[in-house]
């Protein structure tokens, strides 16, 4: 009884873990990235929105060769840094919320995603106005802070995030030349953003893009979003770039969930903008 007791207790505890979302706990930066970056953070308000902004750069280091923008800081901020090998790095911009916590679900899905139609997809929508903030208001102060305004930029995203890079090299204005899609959701919207694109031979036209990195793992299946019939996954899209004429690289990465790639993102990401 006591064996089939906690054999029970067991299986509880390993179906929570499974089912269980993101660490809200963000990442501690370790000694070694201390001892490596010099790191500030200050805060803007957008939007009837208080955002909190992350910047490093290595100590000691003057000039760069590129900006990257890091969306959902709070929590991949410092795990980026852990990440980094190296005696170069670009200027690293983090942009996260005032809080303590890993991820604002409500907030990051209000600013991340494009409008759609339909009650599921009610709370979203605020990406036009996110990206305004972005582009209008914190890559000028970037440029202005930093003296980087003649450098490529990179914008890097998860999820959520990855959705929203999408979206902004959609806009095909020319700020960001390097665009990081990890695991973007197009289930959002049910793909609209994409299909529309399509459709409108959005891809078809010389975007203004240097490079685009995009990724997912094999084990990434969420029931009733990525399953569901007509919706877009990043295979997809990986056969859209290719026709495009896109210098791009898709990267699966094997026996990786949604949550797993985060990290192996990172290291990928730190690769390709070290020089």
């Amino acid at each position: 009884m006591v064996r089939a007791l906690k054999f029970l207790l067991f299986t509880l505890g390993m179906t929570q873990t499974l089912h269980a979302g993101p660490s809200q706990t963000p990442e501690p930066l370790s000694q070694k990235a201390a001892s490596k970056f010099e790191i500030s953070t200050f805060k803007m308000s957008a939007n009837d929105e208080i955002y909190k902004i992350f910047t490093a750069k290595l100590k000691g280091q003057s000039e760069f060769k590129n900006v990257l923008f890091l969306l959902d800081a709070n929590a991949q901020f410092n795990m980026l840094l852990n990440e980094f090998e190296g005696s170069s790095a670009p200027l690293i911009i983090g942009i996260g919320y005032d809080t303590d916590k890993s991820y604002e679900v409500e907030k990051r899905t209000r600013d991340l995603t494009p409008k759609a139609k339909g009650e599921e997809f009610d709370k979203g929508g605020g990406a036009d106005a996110f990206y305004y903030f972005l582009t209008r208001n914190l890559v000028p102060l970037i440029d202005q802070k930093f003296n980087v305004q003649d450098l490529q930029r990179s914008l890097y995203g998860h999820s959520f995030g990855g959705l929203f890079t999408l979206y902004a090299m959609l806009k095909n204005e020319g700020i960001f030349q390097n665009f990081f899609i990890a695991s973007p959701s197009l289930w959002w919207g049910e793909s609209e953003i994409l299909k529309q694109n399509v459709s409108e031979g959005k891809f078809k036209e010389k975007l203004k893009v240097k490079f685009v990195f995009l990724s997912v793992g094999e084990l990434e299946k969420r029931k009733g979003k990525t399953d569901k019939a007509g919706t877009l996954k990043a295979s997809d899209l990986a056969r859209i770039l290719k026709q495009s004429g896109i210098n791009y690289h898709f990267e699966l990465f094997k026996n990786e969930t949604h949550g797993g790639v985060i990290p192996l993102n990172l290291k990928e990401l730190l690769k390709y903008l070290k020089d």
